[in-house]
């Protein structure tokens, strides 16, 4: 009688993606948010963060509205909705395959997947040195979703 092979430990599953199915463990609320912001690590009292912050203050978001997730290694996406139920996720610098999923989303474009609005864009780092991104984010992804609310009712 032949035994199963361990899937997890074959070559068609790699130990990378073991990151997928372990739970959150670095302190995130289990509280429902209208944005999940994810974004890579920032450095604390920097520019890109109190630039985060006004993109966020544009939204007209109250500070219960949101969640900045530090994205600092691979997280599955399946455990973040769960804890937080986000109507919309920003992701700035961060690609769709390091949450564990397999999508291609159009940049500053609201995108719905996933009973979501996600709206990925390139880091603060990144946008401050091409201002143009910047307005281009606001006009097209954020302003329709959180301003005009003519994309989600969010």
């Amino acid at each position: 009688m032949q035994s199963t092979p361990d899937i997890i430990q074959s070559d068609i599953v790699k130990q990378q993606q073991d990151v997928y199915w372990q739970p959150l463990t670095d302190g995130v609320p289990a509280q429902p948010v209208k944005l999940l912001v994810i974004t890579t690590p920032l450095t604390v009292n920097s520019a890109e963060e109190a630039q985060l912050q006004k993109i966020i203050q544009a939204c007209k978001l109250d500070a219960t509205d949101y969640y900045i997730y530090t994205l600092e290694h691979a997280t599955a996406w399946h455990q973040l909705r769960d804890r937080l139920q986000p109507q919309a996720v920003l992701l700035f610098g961060v690609l769709p395959q390091q949450l564990g999923i397999s999508a291609m989303f159009g940049l500053y474009h609201p995108n719905r997947f996933d009973d979501a609005i996600w709206i990925p864009s390139i880091s603060i780092a990144e946008m401050e040195k091409h201002p143009d991104t910047k307005k281009q984010l606001w006009v097209d992804g954020l302003k329709p979703v959180f301003i005009d609310k003519t994309i989600g009712n969010i």
